[in-house]
């Protein structure tokens, strides 16, 4: 089954009486059913989940037999993490839209009929049997939650290019550079493509600084070695900072407080993330103040920036002072 929509350029009326030339979408293609044969029904977004559950495990396993942990123990992780993350997401979920589940154990089991699953809660979910295992296992906890983030990250990616062929999870309307996805009658933002992207570069950016960044002075601080979880915390601080860009592109539904939750939620990502690094780092609060407080003094006594900066707004002051007396 292919659906494929087309849209026309257009000359959109823009600010200043002048006329701004979109392109509203090219053709293009999705493919939500991949085919059918009788009661069997293969979806692009379930085949690009299988592909993102398969590659993600195998980076897994492998950041896995590199830090020594043992295959068996490596592979009841991956499906215990996974079965109480998606367990929690769907829970989550049907929390969230009760009126459209009811009491109904069926509606709740009946992921194809009515799918939906919140990656916030599998996070917390797949984040809480982590914790439960390790201990079991007796694993460092953040060792093994940065192997989880780098394969996390992309099985994220793979998952926004299914959402894309499967015409889901896109953005609010838009009159610029915007595909008509199956469902809406006029151009929105594509914000998997940027979900995907921001996924690939993470993924990349883990996968390298996972050897170097136990050579960062600025991390190890004081201390002769390096804890883990610095790919931990810089993950949640990138996923902050993704949600935080793309809620500005996606159509706002729910506010809390006068805010759409995304925003709420990407904020409450990014300051955990800093503030878990600097936790994880070999860094004192009382040093780093007594620094800060040092080079301040220093700045301004010794004609350092802040002295300069401080001396340009006391000759501007005096200036400005003997002009009116004049």
């Amino acid at each position: 089954m292919r659906e494929v929509c087309y849209s026309q350029k257009a000359l959109i009326p823009a600010a200043g009486n002048r006329w701004l030339l979109t392109l509203g979408a090219s053709i293009c293609t999705m493919y939500p059913v991949l085919f059918s044969l009788g009661p069997i029904t293969l979806y692009s977004f379930g085949l690009f989940a299988f592909f993102a559950f398969l590659f993600g495990s195998f980076v897994f396993w492998k950041r896995g037999k590199e830090s020594n942990l043992a295959e068996e123990d490596l592979f009841d992780g991956i499906i215990f993490v996974t079965i109480c993350g998606l367990l929690v997401a769907r829970i989550i979920y049907i929390l969230l839209h009760f009126q459209r589940f009811g009491f109904s154990i069926l509606s709740w089991l009946s992921f194809v009929s009515i799918p939906g699953f919140t990656f916030y809660g599998g996070l917390v979910g797949g984040g809480i049997a982590l914790w439960l295992i390790s201990r079991q296992k007796r694993w460092s906890f953040f060792s093994v939650s940065d192997i989880i983030v780098t394969s996390l990250s992309l099985v994220q990616a793979i998952g926004w290019l299914g959402a894309l062929f499967s015409g889901f999870g896109y953005g609010r309307d838009t009159t610029r550079l915007g595909i008509v996805f199956p469902g809406s009658t006029s151009p929105r933002f594509p914000t998997q493509i940027l979900w995907m992207l921001g996924f690939v570069l993470l993924f990349i950016f883990l996968w390298k600084v996972e050897q170097r960044y136990r050579t960062f002075d600025w991390y190890r601080g004081k201390k002769a070695g390096t804890q883990t979880g610095f790919l931990t915390f810089t993950y949640l601080t990138v996923l902050g900072l993704l949600q935080l860009f793309i809620a500005q592109l996606q159509e706002a539904r729910v506010y809390w407080f006068g805010v759409v939750p995304e925003i709420w939620i990407g904020c409450l990502l990014m300051v955990t993330g800093i503030m878990g690094v600097y936790w994880r780092s070999g860094r004192e609060v009382s040093d780093d103040w007594l620094q800060l407080k040092a080079r301040f003094k220093f700045g301004r006594a010794e004609g350092g920036r802040i002295g300069k900066l401080s001396e340009r707004l006391r000759t501007g002051i005096m200036k400005k002072k003997d002009h009116h007396e004049n």
